[in-house]
């Protein structure tokens, strides 16, 4: 079996697997407990924190550990609506692209409060990159938050932090939230320099188990709890905390390989892939930029002609022995169109064939060309039937 569909999950790294064992027997005790076996968890659990922080060079103080990348993203649209609702309006600009946990919590908070939360949907072009003179005139004076998957989970779009950067500088009282879920790890993320209030993550998106994540939240950025009833993460998020799975992630973080590796690595599949689509006949659609400036290497999406269920191709690869996916994974598995490929203009002939493919750090070359292979035949069967 190939599994390409790493940006709905990553398989868990056998390292981070047995830390999350050790600590979940050795170290069982609530870290808010006093005695030796809360005293064991409490330091694991800083030891993880303290990890995470630096993988951001942040400090241990602004990590907030949450069970996935979207409850992360969830937390941070709650929390600004509900620190600045009561002062007057809440204005927040996000893009057409945003993963379901940003997208439909906005327009949750604007239907629960009509008129007193105001979102702008900034469009993209054709790449799928935000449209910066739209950008820049969507923000204004009284805009609270402006929040941006930096790497887009269906195409692996990457937005430009410059631009972002200036922006939040430019408005004193903007706070910029960037979703770094699929990124994390692969790209270099120092908020010593970058102008960031908020950044979210999820574990299981690089080697660790499902059910943690975190939010990095600047320190002196004002935001409001998203559970009370304990003193857990610094009285922003209640209930025992989850340390093996910290412990687990911390590990996976670790474990990831240098930044320039991974991504030449993963140029060079990208070509061993695209080389062997074509050697077995199959003409496809990149749908994003082919240039590593704006797409982040190993996330693609390709679309093929001539294909009238998508579904049906995915159920063929899946048959063969390839595991690929269309759209986000937050879905609950039902083969939707795709909203992202609607923003960025894909005529509905090609959104009907596409499929979004993401490798991870353990294919090698073979799986690679393998499971282009198998995309190509089931390509060939379905339009021979069409």
């Amino acid at each position: 079996m190939i599994y390409f569909d790493n940006c709905a999950t990553t398989p868990v790294d056998p390292m981070a697997a047995a830390e999350l064992a050790r600590v979940a027997t050795e170290c069982f005790g609530n870290p808010s407990s006093i005695h030796s076996a809360g005293r064991c968890a409490a330091e694991v659990l800083q030891q993880a924190r303290d990890t995470l922080a630096q993988s951001l060079h942040a400090s241990s103080r602004e990590i907030i550990l949450t069970s996935s990348g979207t409850e992360a993203n969830n937390f941070v649209i709650r929390s600004v609506v509900e620190h600045f609702a009561p002062y007057g309006r809440v204005h927040i600009v996000t893009s057409q692209i945003e993963h379901p946990s940003i997208y439909k919590r906005l327009e949750y908070e604007a239907q629960r409060r009509p008129g007193q939360v105001e979102v702008t949907f900034v469009g993209v072009d054709s790449f799928g990159r935000l449209r910066i003179d739209e950008l820049r005139a969507a923000i204004r004076e009284d805009t609270r938050l402006l929040t941006v998957i930096h790497c887009n989970n269906e195409t692996g779009v990457l937005q430009d932090l410059h631009t972002l950067s200036a922006l939040r500088l430019a408005f004193p009282r903007l706070l910029l939230h960037l979703d770094i879920v699929q990124s994390y790890t692969k790209f270099l993320f120092d908020v010593r320099t970058l102008p960031v209030d908020f950044l979210t993550v999820s574990g299981h998106k690089v080697y660790a188990p499902k059910g943690i994540g975190f939010v990095y939240v600047r320190e002196g950025t004002p935001v409001e709890p998203l559970i009370v009833g304990g003193a857990q993460e610094f009285y922003r998020r209640a209930g025992t905390e989850n340390v093996p799975a910290a412990a687990a992630l911390a590990r996976a973080v670790q474990l990831a390989p240098p930044h320039s590796e991974l991504l030449e690595r993963f140029r060079r599949f990208e070509r061993l892939f695209f080389d062997a689509l074509q050697n077995e006949g199959v003409d496809f659609h990149l749908n994003g930029p082919s240039d590593y400036e704006r797409r982040m290497p190993g996330i693609f999406n390709l679309a093929f002609e001539r294909i009238p269920n998508k579904e049906d191709l995915l159920i063929g690869c899946d048959l063969e022995g390839l595991m690929i996916s269309s759209t986000s994974a937050c879905h609950s598995g039902v083969v939707a169109d795709s909203r992202v490929l609607k923003a960025m203009g894909v005529p509905e002939a090609l959104r009907r064939g596409a499929v979004r493919i993401a490798f991870n750090k353990y294919h090698t070359e073979h799986d690679v060309v393998r499971g282009a292979e198998i995309l190509a035949r089931c390509v060939k069967r379905i339009q021979g039937s069409a």
